[in-house]
This record gives structure tokens, C-alpha cells and sequence, in this order.
């Protein structure tokens, strides 16, 4: 009995040892791959900080400095957004997890991917790009340039500039085949006559061809035919541009994160449920706070 009695001490004592040790893990649980792409997006987003405010002052809505948050409001903004979910969003944490999702769905070096986004949310959509590079993808990139509150909304530093300074200063390589306005119908919809002309002067600078549709199922189809001429393996669909997601509310049953085509998994009518009904993988992310929580991804929190 006394040895025992003497046993339950060590084993609780060992208990949480493997507690601790488990924790550990779970917190520094990344691959030495995995820190240098974290490093490499946070590293992005200081330089971005730096681009956008040279002289100081700076932007007291983006306090971890990650230079991807807009304003409230300006002519080039479509919708209202959470300032909150922005911020999430541009957690490097995210380039690790869709590196892994990448991994998930079976692409190898050399596949391709398209990248299907809206502004709204350019912190995902550095994370992206900077995670399918990670992985030797080969990368279609197609921005809408509209974006809801606090996205790349700055009339100063809209999505082009901001992705030819990420390329310029060899964060990444991916350049975009093509821009629309966004918006309703991706053809400015719901734009002031200022912010379109802000948004084309924009692209022009870029030297990215932007691409004016005449409503959504022109385009839809113009989406679909940019697929088809570069056949990539996956799809990552970022935000709620009109033309990825269609008008078919089936989209809003779609869960976010990464979807594998199921029977009876309806998503709509846009390029991302028809991408899905030709039984390829996608990766969806919207909802971005509920998807943070599911992933374990801090929300609104400092990057570390």
C-alpha cells in the first residue's frame, strides 16, 4: 500500500509534465519551413507599414503595424466590413494554415492553383500567394478591386500598388493576369464614377489589364474561361466578390476552410459551387472570425 501510496504522487507529477511538454509543442508546433514563411509575411507586412507611412504617424486602426488595413471609408469602397475580422485576417499564422490545406488536397511542386479574390481582405490574399509559392506552385491571380470597409480601400493604396510593391521588394513573384472593379456584377456596381476612375488609373499604373464585364454571368463566365486556359488542380476563393460567389443563396450553406465536393454539397451559382460541381477541391475563406476559432487562429490579436 505504501508503494502504492507513493506512485500517485510521480504519476501526477508525470501527468503534468506530458501537459506541459503537449502545450509546448502546440505552441512552437511549426516546421522550420513553416517559421521561415511566417517570417517572411510578417516580414511583408512591416515593409508594407514602412511604404505606406514613410513619415511617421501611421494608422492607429492597424496597431500590429501590418501596413494591409484600410480606412472606414472612401469612393473606392463597396460594403461595409468588421474592422475586427480585417484584422484577423492578417495573422501570418493564416500563410501556415493554407500552406497545410494546400498539402491537405494533394498539390504538389508545380501544380497550379488559382487565386480568385476580392480586396477586402489583402491580408488573405498575401497569405495566399505566399503559401502557394512556399509549395512551388505555379499561381493565377485575379483581384476585384472594390473592397468593404477596412480592406484595401485606400485610395492611396489600392491592391495594385500594393501588389506590385510586395513584388518589387521580392516578397512575392505573382503578378495578377487580370482585375475587374468588383462590386455588384464585378463591373463597379455600386461604385461613385470617383472611385472607378481611382480604381482603372490604378490598374493602368500596374500594367494588369482590367476587365470590365457587362453584369454577373458575363462576369462569371469570364472567371470560368481564365480556369480553363490555365487548369489549375485547386481554387482558393477569398471574400464575397460577386462573380466567385454567385447570387444563389446555396452559397451561404458553403462552409468556410477547405471543401471537397460531396453528394448533396450545393454551392451556388458562382465560379466557386461550379468549380465544386466538377468535383475539384476549393478553399473558401469567408467568415473569417468563426473560421479563425475553428482553425485556432487568434482573432484580432497581435501576430506572434
Amino acid at each position: 500500500m505504501k508503494s502504492g501510496a507513493n506512485s500517485l504522487p510521480r504519476l501526477a507529477l508525470l501527468a503534468v509534465l506530458l501537459a506541459l511538454l503537449w502545450g509546448s509543442q502546440a505552441a512552437t508546433g511549426l516546421s522550420q519551413g513553416e517559421k521561415n514563411l511566417w517570417r517572411t509575411v510578417r516580414s511583408a507586412q512591416e515593409h508594407l507599414y514602412g511604404w505606406r507611412f514613410p513619415s511617421g504617424g501611421g494608422n492607429a486602426d492597424d496597431p500590429w503595424k501590418t501596413g494591409l488595413i484600410g480606412v472606414e471609408w472612401s469612393p473606392t469602397t463597396t460594403t461595409l466590413g468588421e474592422l475586427s475580422a480585417k484584422r484577423t485576417a492578417c495573422d501570418p499564422l493564416w500563410a501556415v494554415r493554407i500552406a497545410r490545406w494546400l498539402d491537405e488536397a494533394g498539390l504538389e511542386p508545380g501544380d497550379r492553383v488559382a487565386i480568385l479574390a476580392s480586396s477586402s481582405f489583402p491580408g488573405l490574399v498575401l497569405s495566399s500567394i505566399a503559401a502557394a509559392e512556399s509549395r512551388g506552385l505555379e499561381t493565377l491571380l485575379a483581384v476585384s478591386l472594390g473592397a468593404s470597409t477596412w480592406g484595401a480601400n485606400s485610395p492611396g493604396h489600392p491592391w495594385p500598388a500594393i501588389e506590385r510593391e510586395l513584388r518589387q521588394a521580392g516578397f512575392v513573384r505573382a503578378k495578377a493576369a487580370f482585375y475587374t472593379l468588383g462590386g455588384d456584377g464585378e463591373e463597379g456596381g455600386g461604385l461613385s464614377a470617383e472611385g472607378k476612375a481611382l480604381l482603372e488609373a490604378a490598374a493602368r499604373s500596374s500594367g494588369v489589364p482590367l476587365r470590365v464585364p457587362h453584369g454577373l454571368q458575363e462576369a462569371v463566365t469570364l472567371k470560368q474561361e481564365a480556369l480553363q486556359a490555365f487548369g489549375p488542380k485547386f481554387l482558393i476563393s477569398i471574400g464575397g466578390s460577386h462573380a466567385n460567389l454567385g447570387d444563389d443563396e446555396a452559397i451561404l450553406d458553403l462552409p468556410p476552410g477547405l471543401v471537397f465536393p460531396a453528394p448533396g454539397l450545393r454551392g451556388g451559382n458562382g465560379v466557386l459551387g461550379q468549380w465544386l460541381d466538377s468535383g475539384r477541391p476549393a478553399l473558401h475563406l469567408l467568415a473569417i472570425e468563426k473560421l479563425a476559432l475553428k482553425e485556432k487562429i487568434p482573432v484580432d490579436s497581435p501576430p506572434r
